[in-house]
């Protein structure tokens, strides 16, 4: 080979390793910026290779320079990345790397998201956490996955279509049985039947409830009227509230009747005491003329005082007999008056006890007496309710 054809091929071989450091140094960007140290680690890194493109929010800040495999089965992969100095303040401790795709079919990159502004910059060869990138493999088995399934299920479907056709199973008679359809039909209808009656109760027991608001509104507006004619002083309830005489006189009654019924409860005493005794008395009496009755009635059937009996009549009540009468007469009379004197007893205990019963309610109500509204003039009036 000549010297010029050397000189030549000198010339051609340093044009080309020209063109390719030109061509290196322009597929690198920022080659020559300062850079700091990141580690991820990843489960699986979908083809991630080294010199792949670093983004942050779409703008590349730096490139993948290591990814090294696991030490052990199961443990994760580790892959470094250097990031230009000048993104650092975006990177913080809890940002993430995200493996992802260049376009619909591109080079896989390194995509890191945004940090919390409260927590600390990401350190030199510091370690951020990593998102495993999409497994287009684990949705093919999802898929064929789910085609399975179908594919049971449209079989299941075919058999139960068969079945319908056949007129087998509960849908198959219910489509072909006549009689089944018929009475599906009345069930129907009688349960519209239903409807329509819980509908008229329905109605008429609304009628009802508003008829029923309609007297509690009327009986609403006579309470409130009565209190209004209180408040004013009108009526009997209102003079009895307001008015301390008749409160007084009421008291005083009361008072006179509890002494009149105190009274009357020593005259019955009395009166038993007395029946008691005429009701001894009379037992007495029946003794003696039980026994002087006996004696009679022997002397009736002496053949001595025979004739004499006869004289003066055989069934001639004797005079023993006629007081024994008298003495019945008395003693039931006697009796009589005293269950008239129980039973006016008691309606006079009935009429203390509701004596009492009134003054305990007029004295709470006097206790807790409302208030008149403001401008109203409490006084009596001159009729009563």
């Amino acid at each position: 080979m000549t010297r010029q054809a050397r000189l030549g091929l000198v010339v051609l071989l340093g044009l080309l390793s020209a063109v390719g450091i030109m061509f290196v140094i322009g597929s690198q960007n920022s080659l020559f910026a300062d850079t700091f140290s990141v580690r991820a680690n990843f489960n699986q890194v979908a083809g991630l290779q080294t010199g792949a493109s670093v983004f942050y929010n779409g703008i590349q800040v730096g490139r993948v320079t290591a990814v090294r495999l696991p030490n052990e089965p199961g443990a994760p992969i580790t892959v470094r990345m250097a990031v230009n100095e000048e993104a650092r303040p975006l990177i913080r401790e809890d940002s993430r790397a995200l493996i992802q795709t260049d376009g619909l079919v591109g080079n896989v990159i390194v995509s890191l998201t945004d940090g919390s502004p409260g927590r600390p910059q990401v350190a030199d060869n510091g370690q951020i956490q990593g998102v495993d990138p999409f497994a287009l493999s684990e949705v093919s088995d999802r898929l064929f996955t789910s085609i399975a399934r179908f594919d049971s299920v449209t079989v299941g479907l075919s058999q139960t279509l068969a079945d319908v056709r056949t007129g087998e199973g509960t849908l198959g008679r219910f489509l072909y049985d006549e009689r089944l359809y018929e009475s599906t039909v009345a069930t129907a209808d009688a349960f519209q039947g239903t409807v329509l009656e819980s509908q008229n109760t329905l109605r008429a027991l609304t009628a009802r409830a508003d008829q029923l608001v309609g007297t509690a509104e009327t009986a609403s507006a006579g309470v409130n009227e009565i209190l209004r004619r209180v408040y004013q002083g009108e009526g009997t309830v209102a003079r009895f509230l307001n008015e301390p005489a008749v409160y007084e006189t009421f008291l005083a009654t009361a008072a006179q009747l509890q002494e009149g019924a105190a009274q009357l409860q020593t005259v019955s005493s009395d009166i038993r005491a007395i029946t008691d005794r005429l009701n001894q008395a009379a037992g007495w009496g029946a003794v003696g003329a039980f026994r002087f009755s006996e004696n009679m009635e022997a002397l009736k059937h002496n053949f001595l005082f025979r004739g004499y009996f006869e004289d003066r009549g055989y069934y001639e009540m004797a005079p023993f007999e006629v007081r024994e009468a008298a003495i019945a007469e008395i003693l039931e009379d006697l009796q009589e008056r005293e269950r008239r004197l129980s039973q006016q007893e008691r309606e006079v205990q009935e009429a203390l006890r509701e004596i009492e019963r009134i003054r305990g309610e007029i004295e709470a109500s006097n206790a807790a007496r409302p208030t008149p509204p403001a401008g109203v003039t409490v006084g009596a009036a001159a009729g009563g309710e």
